[in-house]
């Protein structure tokens, strides 16, 4: 597969690296299961060794709906870029059902898509967001001194006090902006700004959004976390200076024995030449320095987090992605309360505001409390709806057309109503209601033309 075509069905488009993992994931060990069944060819794949591969999965493995789909991923993928394949299925390996179904998402309950009502990310608790944020603050504090003993030579590249200051920064920044960790290791030198707006200080940070391809984007920063990038980029200066060097070299001396290594190891130093957390590998030294300049990865973010919430004093295994679905819960509990999920939408890119809401759900309250609310507040909304097809006089555009629906001959009046409540947002006013709410086809359907919509639905 060419992962810059990778694009299944009715999905939006993925990013590269991950859908050609989950492939090569779920590829292996169903390689291993067809050769030792002797088949070398996915023509020869037929509907029974499906079946078995499915129940050996289930069997075998003994895990959970979402590790089944995630296995069986490969046999998707082949149907779906069949035309692409040498060797293709001569069937879908699911018959008239879906992977969905098959692999058991689609029994367990929650969204569409077999998700639970709350992230699988866990909220860091606040003992340990204290103890984790305390230590960086320590840390930080005294960077510039660190900072002037590696400036002055007397500390390497690799020296720890200089990788705690990389950890600590990492912490802050995704913390206090929400990031996703390929965006906060992602963020460059000089990429944030400041700006005044009816005399308040704003703060910006640019990054790249890989995941659902939206580009440059800019998160609202404290100018706490101002102060922090200004010390990163006084961090990651000489480190860049040397990966400018060895792109120099590079471009004036290549080495014609391995001009492929050599070109894709060009092409990643100019990608990471500007930006903050850098770090000294060792996996593929250069000769003269003895190790490479390159951007901290996802792994390394993973195992800088773990290392920083022992040294800390606490036992949590920390890890970068917890940091976004603190920041929302954080966000969510503050005095901007339910209006901040608009923030948070933004704040995060988000496509839709349920997934704004996945991430700031509270796992800890008790689900049948909200059963009981949304209850309460959908037999509020009947009866209020049901007012309004009576003889109340009502004004502005939505009651001029809620009066023309007062003459359609309606089979059920109570479904309607209660359909009607479940689709329509109403808030108070203070001295009205006001249905005006976030796109979506029912609510624009219902707002510019309630007339027809209740007719399509009075059967």
């Amino acid at each position: 597969m060419h992962g810059s075509n990778v694009v299944s069905p009715a999905r939006n488009l993925p990013v590269a690296m991950g859908i050609c993992q989950t492939a090569i994931a779920s590829a292996i060990p169903m390689m291993r299961w067809l050769t030792a069944l002797n088949i070398k060819r996915f023509d020869q794949v037929k509907p029974i060794h499906v079946a078995n591969y499915v129940h050996h999965t289930k069997s075998r493995l003994t895990r959970n709906a979402h590790s089944v789909y995630d296995s069986l991923r490969i046999l998707d993928f082949l149907w779906v870029f069949r035309n692409d394949t040498s060797f293709p299925l001569g069937a879908c390996p699911w018959g008239d059902s879906s992977l969905w179904r098959v692999s058991g998402l689609a029994k367990q309950v929650g969204s569409q898509f077999g998700r639970n009502e709350t992230g699988k990310t866990p909220i860091i608790p606040p003992d340990v967001q204290a103890k984790v944020f305390n230590y960086c603050e320590e840390i930080l504090t005294a960077a510039p001194e660190i900072l002037n003993q590696r400036d002055a030579g007397q500390l390497g590249f690799r020296n720890p006090a200089l990788i705690r200051i990389r950890h600590a920064a990492l912490y802050v920044l995704s913390i206090t902006s929400g990031m996703r960790n390929e965006e906060a290791i992602g963020v460059e030198a000089g990429s944030w700004r400041s700006e005044v707006r009816d005399g308040i200080e704003f703060h910006w940070v640019a990054t790249t959004e890989h995941k659902t391809g939206k580009g440059k984007v800019e998160f609202l920063i404290p100018g706490l976390t101002v102060k922090i990038l200004e010390l990163m980029r006084r961090y990651a200066k000489p480190l860049q200076e040397k990966l400018a060097r060895e792109i120099a070299e590079l471009e004036c001396n290549p080495k014609l024995q391995d001009v492929p290594e050599s070109m894709l190891r060009l092409a990643k130093a100019k990608r990471d030449i500007k930006k903050l957390f850098l770090c000294a590998s060792m996996s593929r030294k250069n000769e003269s320095t003895g190790y490479h300049i390159d951007a901290l990865s996802n792994g390394g973010s993973k195992i800088s987090f773990r290392r920083l919430a022992k040294a800390a004093g606490t036992d949590w295994q920390l890890a970068p992605h917890q940091c976004r679905r603190t920041y929302a819960r954080n966000i969510v509990e503050s005095r901007m309360g339910r209006s901040s999920l608009v923030f948070l939408k933004w704040q995060f890119k988000h496509s839709s505001m349920s997934m704004t809401q996945l991430y700031a759900s509270n796992p800890m309250l008790d689900a049948s409390l909200f059963d009981e609310l949304v209850e309460v507040m959908t037999e509020f909304k009947v009866d209020l709806i049901e007012s309004w097809l009576g003889d109340q006089s009502l004004s502005g555009g939505a009651g001029r057309e809620i009066k023309k629906a007062r003459a359609i001959a309606l089979k059920s009046r109570t479904a309607l109503l209660t359909e009607t409540a479940a689709q329509v947002h109403i808030r108070a006013t203070g001295h009205g209601w006001c249905l005006a709410q976030e796109k979506g086809v029912v609510a624009r359907a219902c707002r510019s033309d309630p007339v027809r919509w209740m007719q399509e639905r009075r059967h």
